[in-house]
């Protein structure tokens, strides 16, 4: 339990110190230390990234491909796929010959580069594609403690994603920031000092410019983990079609526990729910509180395997835009 709540900590903000969470949770810093480290032997916690704003970074959008390909190929397809500019996320869905594959575009003219070469190279049977035009994420929703079964409370994270928004209005981005980003995005917990060194900049900057960039929601650092060892066994995406845009139907998903992010997309569908599974009875029950919310009409489904993600989240995922 105690080893947890510290997880949770680390994964809503992954450079908390011991002693910030120590503070939090009403303990000392030794059994924050000692349970840190024994997640770490453990092979619990794999690592520290970053989530960023795209948009802020200079991209024009960020693209949700689905692959249907030859499952001879599936494989060769991944290795291709993970060398590919501008792709950050591939990986095989449990049905093999299944791909999903997330792209930053600098211009949407890209996408249509991305989806060429890939047929260009490959027998495609079918590729659908999706526009995220804003996300919510939140991988601190993850129902790794008991009381984290009840449902989130609605006014904080309206709050919470609202300020941010509002912070990002008139934020820019210099190459500094970007160096910033690039270290984080490899070890989110290098020290202030060492995060200076490798960027060329005093500590004290480097310490005001990341602290700018996490206030306004440019960017912020979690810790990584391998979901199998808490629980988790599979990523399922509920592909969802609404009948009308009241925020309230955002705001009701948001409160379903395992629901780790929500993005509006353009296409053939409104929005994308992403869930972590522990099992068919969790995945059942998901699947229903979905249905029950009032706007929407038609829910589709895709599961992922998480036997082979061993650092989740992968680096450089999408922060919240609302």
């Amino acid at each position: 339990m105690v080893q947890a709540r510290i997880l949770k900590e680390l994964i809503a903000d992954g450079r908390q110190s011991d002693s910030e969470i120590a503070e939090k949770l009403g303990l000392t810093k030794a059994v924050v230390k000692n349970g840190i480290q024994k997640m770490q032997k453990m092979g619990v916690i794999t690592g520290a990234t970053i989530h960023i704003n795209y948009k802020l970074f200079g991209y024009k959008a960020v693209a949700h491909i689905l692959i249907n390909v030859d499952s001879q190929q599936a494989e060769q397809l991944l290795e291709y796929l993970q060398k590919m500019p501008g792709v950050y996320s591939a990986y095989s869905e449990s049905i093999k010959g299944n791909i999903d594959v997330v792209a930053t575009l600098k211009t949407l003219e890209q996408l249509n580069e991305i989806k060429d070469a890939i047929k260009r190279h490959f027998s495609v049977l079918e590729m659908r594609t999706a526009i995220w035009t804003d996300v919510k994420e939140m991988n601190e929703n993850l129902a790794i403690t008991p009381e984290n079964r009840k449902k989130i409370s609605e006014s904080d994270n309206h709050h919470e994603y609202l300020k941010k928004k509002m912070s990002c209005q008139n934020v820019a981005i210099d190459q500094i920031d970007q160096k910033i980003a690039d270290v984080l995005s490899e070890n989110g917990r290098i020290s202030i000092e060492a995060l200076g060194r490798e960027i060329g900049i005093s500590s004290e900057t480097a310490k005001r410019r990341y602290e700018k960039l996490k206030e306004n929601g440019v960017l912020k650092v979690t810790i990584q983990v391998n979901p199998n060892k808490i629980g988790y066994r599979a990523l399922c995406i509920f592909f969802t079609i609404t009948n009308e845009k009241s925020p309230s139907i955002i705001e009701k998903i948001s409160r379903i526990p395992d629901i780790i992010s929500i993005m509006k997309t353009t296409g053939d569908y409104d929005l994308q729910i992403w869930a972590m599974i522990q099992d068919i009875d969790e995945l059942l029950a998901i699947q229903d509180e979905i249905s029950k919310v009032a706007g929407i009409s038609r829910v589709d489904i895709e599961i992922a395997g998480l036997s082979h993600w061993e650092k989740w989240p992968s680096p450089r995922q999408y922060i919240s835009t609302f």
